[in-house]
């Protein structure tokens, strides 16, 4: 077996879809539902996001619903993914669990169906310090050498952003090729530290630090970024590729337009209360706002994660709205393929 995956950082370009779980939506989901994923669903969300212009496909983080999987249903839904994508893309399998075992254990399981790699955040019960972060990345990446490793650094969820003196140490290991990075960006050259463009210099060019698609401007222009991830990819993907088209393309006049009528996330989505509240309620939140899109049919959320205060719901399918609005004047390549999800057509 190759002691080296078969991807590096120099792989990763363009836009990375963060694609969400498709849940069935012929059956009521509660807590005995057994098969939950609409694998059928599942394959053409994955066809069509390729086609339109991802170029790798990264599973089962927050609105992936990780969280409300059972093995058999994840495991499914990879594999669903993966042979539909066939080798066109990279798919990152969500393989993060509350132990190195388990986690290795799932690895592997995504690695014998085809995953070239593994999104994977870190066990999140109480918050991890670094030489904890480092050995857990380095325990994963021994026992499966040959996978790509995209980190997920999601603050919140881990309790804890990475920070330089780890991404450094990370950097070290060439299974880990990219990082899902957090959402509030801080570039500073007053700060040594723990700012984007520290933990560039820590990472040089092994990891890249993808941001979401509204920040990739700046870090293209100030660092030459030239990739990033995107959840705005599964709503309205023809804006996310002109956006793509006009930031690698170097026109700064037609970014700034099309920056300026993103709709993504939106003040809306937010609801009062700051980071805290947002967090709460956040995959039901989601999985609306791209299931009423209506470009791939997410489906309800799984429990425990399916309970939210119905102003919530209503302001994603609000929005929801503007963005079928932005598919309309950015339309995508497969528009007269997808099958778009009518308003009315299952309640969230």
């Amino acid at each position: 077996m190759s002691r080296l995956p078969q991807l590096s950082a120099a792989d990763i370009s363009g836009v990375v879809a963060y694609m969400p779980t498709t849940t069935r939506t012929d059956v009521e989901i509660d807590r005995n539902t057994k098969n939950a994923v609409d694998l059928e669903e599942a394959a053409r969300a994955a066809d069509v996001l390729i086609r339109d212009g991802a170029t790798a496909i990264v599973l089962n983080g927050t609105f992936g619903e990780l969280s409300s999987l059972t093995l058999d249903e994840i495991t499914d839904f990879t594999r669903a993914v993966v042979e539909s994508a066939a080798g066109r893309v990279p798919v990152f399998a969500g393989a993060t669990t509350l132990n190195t075992r388990d986690t290795i254990a799932r690895a592997r399981i995504f690695r014998d169906l085809g995953a070239q790699g593994l999104n994977l955040g870190r066990p999140m019960l109480s918050a991890m310090d670094d030489v904890a972060i480092v050995k857990w990345y380095q325990d994963i990446v021994e026992e499966l050498p040959d996978m790509a490793v995209f980190l997920y650094d999601d603050a919140q969820a881990f309790k804890r952003p990475i920070n330089t003196s780890v991404y450094r140490e990370l950097a070290k290991l060439p299974q880990i090729v990219a990082c899902k990075y957090r959402t509030q960006l801080m570039i500073s050259n007053m700060i040594p530290s723990n700012t984007y463009n520290a933990d560039l210099d820590a990472v040089g060019k092994n990891i890249k630090l993808l941001t979401q698609e509204t920040d990739w401007p700046l870090v293209n222009k100030a660092f030459g970024v030239d990739s990033c991830w995107s959840s705005y990819i599964n709503c309205a993907p023809g804006y996310v590729m002109a956006l793509r088209d006009a930031i690698l393309g170097g026109d700064e006049a037609k970014t700034m337009s099309l920056l300026a009528e993103n709709a993504w996330p939106g003040d809306e989505f937010s609801p009062a209360g700051g980071s805290e509240n947002w967090h709460m309620n956040k995959i039901t939140a989601l999985k609306t706002r791209i299931h009423y899109a209506g470009y791939i049919k997410a489906g309800p959320p799984l429990p425990p994660y399916h309970i939210a205060p119905q102003e919530r719901v209503e302001t994603a399918k609000r929005l929801a709205a503007k963005d079928r609005e932005i598919q309309k004047k950015y339309p995508h390549k497969t528009a007269g393929e997808s099958a778009v999800v009518s308003p009315e057509a299952v309640p969230a």
